[in-house]
Parts: structure tokens; sequence; C-alpha cells
């Protein structure tokens, strides 16, 4: 029987206090394999993004309630301590966010920021992670790396900042890539690039990613397997093509029906 890369279990998310809860996340339940590119999709609100961070560890404990289980290499991360939990952030999970310029760090360079997981998590000298960082600055296809590597934030294009992120989000080649809402802060044709680009990591890398978005066209070009959620809770989830060419629910229809046209989907596993 085939492992799950990741399986959550009955999660629950509670903000506030007991005279003031508010739920955002009900008895979610959901499973990714290795390579597998899984979509969650839903309006604002829907309770995607927390679902998003409580798997990749970033919600704070001290101001929440969960329960439930995420399950990831045999380890709950909902559940260990902090120290386990950042052994797998950066190194076997990897983030990419909606906007670039409030994950990067202004003052530092580029190639410094494109390092900063090897140096928590590998005992590479400096000039190995250079080599490196380079290396996946080609990767996500920058024209002139070297230079990219000595830049600030501020000196490049937001379509350059969310190549630089991906590639500090794939330095270490993690086995998951949970993509929140990737491409929302980007133009259409700079969109289009990013979502090539994370294919081509799929296929190359046969990193799983998890892809986060309110935008239906996205999701059907990259996405194999989708997951629809409302109000905190999943209403809908099946195959790419089930999901957009015959939903069931009416949520999801409207969801479909307001998309202005689906673009031919590559389903996570062909070349554009």
């Amino acid at each position: 029987m085939k492992e799950h890369l990741l399986q959550v279990k009955n999660l629950n998310i509670i903000f506030g206090n007991q005279q003031h809860p508010q739920q955002v996340v009900y008895d979610l339940c959901l499973t990714m394999d290795p390579s597998e590119i899984l979509g969650i999709v839903g309006e604002s609100g829907s309770g995607k993004t927390q679902t998003a961070l409580a798997i990749a560890g970033l919600l704070n404990r001290h101001l929440m309630d969960k329960s439930g289980e995420i399950m990831f290499q045999g380890t709950d991360l909902l559940s260990c301590s902090r120290e386990k939990l950042r052994s797998f952030q950066g190194s076997d999970i990897g983030n990419i966010f909606q906007e670039p310029m409030t994950s990067l760090n202004p003052v530092k360079k580029i190639g410094w920021q494109v390092e900063e997981s090897l140096r928590i998590h590998t005992k590479l000298t400096a000039k190995e992670r250079k080599e490196k960082a380079l290396s996946m600055l080609r990767m996500v296809e920058l024209k002139e790396p070297e230079r990219v590597y000595e830049q600030y934030p501020h000196e490049l294009s937001g379509g350059m900042r969310q190549r630089v992120m991906i590639a500090a989000a794939m330095i270490n080649e993690p086995k998951l890539l949970i993509a929140d809402e990737p491409t929302t802060a980007l133009d259409v044709t700079i969109q289009k690039q990013i979502i090539k680009l994370l294919l081509k990591i799929n296929r190359e890398n046969h990193t799983a990613i998890l892809f986060i978005s309110h935008d239906l066209s996205l999701v059907s070009r990259i996405c194999s397997r989708v997951i629809v959620m409302q109000n905190g809770r999943i209403v809908e989830e099946g195959t790419a093509d089930s999901i957009f060419e015959h939903p069931g629910e009416d949520y999801t229809r409207q969801l479909v029906a307001a998309i202005p046209q689906i673009i031919p989907r590559t389903g996570g596993t062909q070349n554009e």
C-alpha cells in the first residue's frame, strides 16, 4: 500500500478565546502523494490559507486552538516540538507566498536570503552555499544570476522577486512545496511564466506542490486533483477534470461558471 507524503486528519482551527471563538477550519481531511500537485480553491475566507499555514507550521500556537493531525513523514506537525518542526521547515517543506516583498528582507542581498536555509540545515561552506544559490537562481530562469545574487529585493521586478522566493524555497530540494496564491500580485504574462516554472519543478525535481488559489483558471492549468473549500469546510474534491467539467455542488458550479475561459489544462504532467 502506497504511503502518503502528507495526511491531514480532522483538522480544526479556532482563533480567539473561549468567550469569542472563531473557527476557521472544520474537520478537514486531505492526503497528498509524492510528486502530486493538489489544488485548494475557494473564495476569501474559505479557510484555504489557514490550512496551508497549519501544514507549513506557521500558525502561532499561542493564538489558536487546534485539533486533529498533520502527518508528514511519520511526524505530527501539529503536536511535535518546535525543534522538530523547524527541522522540516525550509528543508523538507518549502513555502512561497503571494507577495515576496513582504517575505524578503529589504536590507539583505538576494544571495544571502536564498542561502538562508542552507545556513540553517546544512554544513556547507560559504563557497558551496554560493555555488548552490547561483545554481538555483539559474534553475528558476533568472537572467544574469551573478548580478541578481548581489542585488537587493527593491532592485528586482515582481516576477523576478517571485522567482527568487521559489529559488529560496527549493534550495534544499524539499519534498513538498506550499504555494499560497503565488501569482496573485503578478500580471497575466508573468503568471503564465511562474506556472510553467512550477510545472518544471514538479516534473524535474518530483516535488509535490500544494497550490492554494482563488483563481480557478490557474488551478485548472496546474493541478491534477482539486479540493474546493467554503466557510472552512471541504465541499467537494476530485480530479481536476471532474471538478471543472462535472462539478457536483452548487458552490463549485458557481465558481466554475465565473471563469471567463478555462485554458486547456496541463494537469501538472505535460510540457507547455
